[in-house]
Parts: structure tokens; C-alpha cells; sequence
């Protein structure tokens, strides 16, 4: 009996440095932050939209590697990181397609065009469609957008437009609220791209 006592005290004397590290490695970990992507400063002043002029916006498609709740970097062309503590507020497709929308919605606003997700323009005149596939960069480097985009008319069904936008932008820090930003700014880029080819057909 004395000896099994003696021996837990030396287990016990053992195993308290790896317990008193585990604590203090717990205790210094960084916390967790969330992000989301910002729009373009929205027009002050507009009016109501015309009728005709109701355009809908598709969730927008991005590929499964990056489309995750935390914030994805690339290492190098074949690998990529998921960040320990930075994650998006939502997901990363709901926040493209917000963005998206509120873009378009204030570079059109002087056109007399209203802009909403899908989900809320059954009627719309003119449906965006937008397949991401690239969307990622790298610390203190660059941000890298790809992404082809259609626009037809939902009633005959007839492809209005289609295009391919190919975006670069500089992250101008080294944390990832500076590659969030780029990443708006990249967003930015593509709509105007698309708000361009919508004021072709009105």
C-alpha cells in the first residue's frame, strides 16, 4: 500500500511541469477574430429604381478550397493555409454576394437601377450570375480575383453579356484586416467591370 502511494506522489511530481505547460501554452493563445468584406461607399441621395430596371444577383459560386470559415492564404502555387484565429463573420460566399450587390447597387443608382439578391427579385429585368475561381493571396503580398460572370434575361432566357474579370491588388499590410481589405477592394474592381456592361444595356 505505501509503495502504490509513493508511487502516484512521483507521478504526480512527473506530470505537473507538462500540465503546468499545457496551461500557460492555453492561456497564450490568440484570440479569435472575425472579419467581413466591405463595400464601396454607398450613393447618398438616391431614388426609387424605374420600372423594368430590377436587376438580381445569384449567390455567388467559389470554390470549395477557399469557401470555409476561416480565412484562407496561399503558401504557394500548390498549397494553401487556413488561418488559426482569423475567421469570416458568415460565410465567405454570403459575404462576396452582399458585397456584390451593394456595389453594383450604388454605381447603378444614378441609372435608376434598383440591384437585390435573387432570393428578393423574382421580377427582376436582368439575373447576375458570377462563378469565382480564384480568390486568394498572401500576407503583405497580393490579392488575386478571377471570376466569369453572365447576364441574361430570366423571361426569354437570352445571355445579354457575359464576361471574365481578371483583378490584382496590392495588400498593403502584413495582417489580415490589410488582405480583408484587398480582398473589397478586389470585389470593387469586379463590380464596376459588371456595372460597365449594365449601363451598355439600358
Amino acid at each position: 500500500m505505501k509503495r502504490t502511494f509513493s508511487a502516484l506522489i512521483i507521478l504526480f511530481a512527473l506530470s505537473l511541469p507538462l500540465l503546468t505547460l499545457s496551461g500557460c501554452l492555453l492561456g497564450t493563445s490568440d484570440p479569435v477574430e472575425f472579419y467581413t468584406l466591405s463595400p464601396i461607399p454607398q450613393t447618398a441621395g438616391r431614388t426609387g429604381p424605374a420600372p423594368g430596371t430590377l436587376i438580381a444577383v445569384l449567390p455567388v459560386a467559389l470554390p470549395t478550397v477557399i469557401d470555409r470559415p476561416q480565412i484562407v492564404t496561399r503558401a504557394d502555387d500548390n498549397r494553401i493555409q487556413l488561418a488559426d484565429s482569423h475567421y469570416w463573420g458568415g460565410t465567405l460566399g454570403d459575404n462576396f454576394t452582399r458585397v456584390l450587390v451593394a456595389n453594383l447597387g450604388s454605381l447603378l443608382a444614378a441609372k435608376q437601377v434598383n440591384v437585390l439578391s435573387d432570393a428578393h427579385a423574382p421580377d427582376a429585368a436582368y439575373r447576375l450570375s458570377v462563378v469565382v475561381g480564384q480568390f486568394d493571396g498572401r500576407l503583405a503580398d497580393m490579392v488575386r480575383l478571377n471570376a466569369s460572370w453572365t447576364i441574361k434575361e430570366p423571361k426569354s432566357q437570352k445571355t445579354m453579356a457575359v464576361g471574365n474579370s481578371v483583378v490584382q491588388e496590392p495588400v498593403t499590410g502584413g495582417g489580415y484586416g490589410d488582405l480583408v481589405a484587398a480582398k473589397s477592394r478586389a470585389i470593387a474592381t469586379l463590380s464596376r467591370e459588371i456595372a460597365a456592361e449594365f449601363e451598355k444595356l439600358r
